[in-house]
């Protein structure tokens, strides 16, 4: 199991690599797309929504511990903020997500928010869950300055429970870290 998580994260750095990349290289002068610039050389029209990477990062928290996550989506930039509506994964050594959500970022030195929504599924050693149980929910995801920051959330498991059983259903889902 160690040797598909190791090897889900070895994949998600190479992508997001890769994306760094592509994303640094300039654009054909043909290709590129009309701006109308201020006296004081600002962009001020906003960007059709084109499809990319606009989350990823490394996190600690619970139920996934260790986390690598990567997500895309369609991205459109403003002078004021970026907008992303976004699909993600989230492969951690306690567990797995996948979310949907909206991100905005606001300020000139990566400061951003993001609500989403999806289902975690939970390995043999999750942090403050229940192994092998599969959890859905809403996130809150802030970072203030640099894309580091967390999130909070509300999960609920899903499925039966062994009879007597007295674990609550509700998971407080969090992390903290660089990106997403």
């Amino acid at each position: 199991m160690r040797r598909w998580i190791a090897r889900g994260a070895l994949a998600c750095a190479v992508i997001m690599a890769t994306e760094l990349v592509a994303q640094s290289r300039p654009a054909p002068l043909a290709l590129s797309t009309p701006r109308t610039t201020a006296a004081v050389g600002i962009d001020s029209t906003p960007s059709a929504w084109r499809f990319e990477q606009c989350m990823g990062g490394l996190t600690y928290g619970a139920p996934l511990k260790w986390a690598m996550s990567y997500g895309m989506g369609f991205v459109s930039e403003h002078p004021e903020s970026d907008w992303c509506v976004l699909a993600a994964a989230k492969l951690g050594l306690g567990g797995a997500g996948l979310h949907l959500g909206m991100a905005n970022a606001f300020a000139p030195f990566g400061s951003g928010v993001a609500l989403t929504v999806g289902a975690i599924r939970t390995f043999d050693q999750p942090l403050n869950a229940l192994a092998r149980r599969t959890y859905v929910g809403a996130s809150l995801h802030a970072w203030p300055i640099l894309a580091v920051g967390g999130e909070f959330g509300w999960y609920t498991r899903i499925g039966k429970d062994a009879a007597g059983s007295a674990t609550p259903r509700s998971l407080l889902v969090w992390s903290t870290g660089f990106g997403f």
